[in-house]
């Protein structure tokens, strides 16, 4: 009896230890925000894909050049006729007669061969040669391409890790405050049962924990939702979970505090700059304008195929007999191959008429990007510039209300004012505090966006 229990006993913890193994293991990494971009920049896929697309364009253009080479090809053919047809057309059977003072070689068989080299080079064809100035644009525009997507990418996961440090700070002041409610509320609970508060006041903080709680809950959902963005980012693996270190880096805080300290027609002027410079500075913008030179070269290759084409061809093979072996005879054949279009039945016109629309479609695509770029850089700084203000405000606020906090404690302790009062000023604090937490975080993920969009966001870091 003993001895079926341990085994039952055996059994049962087996099984508990085979379904805690089976569970994912969840590993926490602590990362900082260099190693954060340094490890986007490696394993993002958006990244990878855009370095694949530099490579597969820098081959096209190795294609193109190898177009106006030579080509040589080994040709076999092998022809098989019916009787009828090889009875017509053999007609050195004819002149088999021994008498006669001549033999005729055959040359027709009801089963050849027919072995032979060709060399074919272009001679005179600017649709190839057009095909490699189109591919130098094409790689170019994909290193541009390629460029604006690291860029993207380090933007996006520098803003990503700001908004997880800003989430973790406002959820460590709502616990904060969560934890003076309830000690608050159990306060006030205290003093109702001692008949020294209403019922109304001891609900009150009753509401006010309960709204806190439900705060705290937000919070951390938020927490919660920024991390899973940064991990997106950052290709996490299943159960891989990352916990960002609790500093920003010193380029970043150098350069907000000297935005700080730039009046708002210097913070305007720094994106006060002609077409050139921004195409310069903003990779996005300028591969952009690759594709519209590129289309613009597509546009002008169509006019190429009202041109002449000129081929060179040069044979080298051997007499078409029955056997595959090679004969002693080897006929040489050197051609040369004009091509005029007359008439095309309008394909190459239309061609001509799809390729201009096509670029002036990318033409004008390029200047909406540049309209729309400029504009988003005046909303970014005049965006800076509010926040600018307003995070002096949050600092005079909350100094304000740190002090006004503090004197309604001392009056509420001494029964001279209400706890509505009180938590007020709890409230309003509260509120004042989350303010400057914002405003602090928005300034630098505001400064960075602007220097994305400039293309100086590498420089900062630096």
């Amino acid at each position: 009896m003993h001895f079926k229990w341990l085994i039952f006993n055996l059994m049962f913890i087996s099984i508990i230890l085979t379904s805690v193994s089976a569970q994912p293991q969840i590993v926490q990494t602590l990362i900082t925000m260099e190693e954060a971009i340094s490890r986007a920049l490696k394993i993002n896929n958006q990244v990878k894909a855009s370095e694949y697309a530099v490579k597969r364009a820098n081959w096209n253009k190795k294609n193109a050049w190898t177009q106006i080479l030579p080509v040589i090809s080994l040709n076999t053919q092998y022809t098989w006729i019916d009787d009828s047809t090889f009875a017509l057309r053999d007609f050195s059977r004819y002149f088999q007669d021994p008498s006669l003072p001549f033999r005729i070689q055959q040359t027709v068989f009801q089963s050849s061969f027919f072995t032979y080299f060709n060399l074919s080079v272009p001679i005179f064809n600017l649709v190839l040669i057009n095909r490699i100035s189109r591919a130098n644009i094409g790689e170019e525009m994909a290193e541009d391409l390629n460029e604006s997507a690291r860029r993207a990418i380090m933007f996006q996961v520098i803003s990503g890790y700001l908004n997880v440090l800003k989430r973790k700070d406002i959820y460590s002041l709502q616990k904060e405050y969560l934890e003076l409610s309830r000690l608050n509320y159990e306060k006030a609970e205290r003093l109702y049962e001692a008949g020294r508060y209403s019922k109304t006041d001891a609900l009150r903080w009753k509401v006010d924990y309960q709204q806190q709680q439900s705060v705290v809950t937000t919070s951390q959902s938020n927490l919660r939702s920024g991390r899973i963005v940064l991990s997106r980012l950052l290709n996490a693996k299943q159960g891989e979970f990352f916990e960002v270190e609790n500093r920003i880096s010193s380029g970043l805080l150098e350069e907000s505090e000297r935005l700080l300290q730039l009046g708002d027609m210097e913070l305007l002027a720094l994106i006060q700059m002609d077409d050139e410079k921004l195409m310069e500075l903003n990779a996005d913008l300028s591969a952009a304008k690759k594709n519209e030179n590129l289309s613009l070269s597509a546009y002008r290759n169509t006019y190429n195929n009202y041109l002449p084409v000129v081929d060179l061809s040069y044979s080298y093979g051997w007499q078409e007999n029955s056997t595959i072996n090679l004969d002693s005879y080897s006929p040489k054949t050197l051609m040369v191959n004009f091509r005029m279009p007359i008439f095309t039945s309008f394909q190459s016109y239309t061609q001509l008429k799809s390729s201009y629309y096509e670029y002036r479609e990318s033409q004008e695509n390029f200047y909406d990007k540049l309209l729309n770029l400029r504009y988003i850089l005046t909303e970014t700084v005049n965006k800076l510039i509010n926040l600018k203000t307003q995070k002096e405000l949050s600092r005079i606020s909350l100094e304000f209300n740190e002090r006004n906090y503090r004197i309604v404690e001392k009056q509420r302790e001494k029964g001279l004012v209400s706890n509505i009062d009180f938590v007020d000023a709890k409230v309003n604090l509260q509120n004042a505090n989350l303010d400057d937490i914002s405003n602090y975080y928005d300034f630098i993920t505001g400064m960075v966006e602007l220097y994305y969009l400039l293309g100086k966001l590498q420089d900062i870091l630096e």
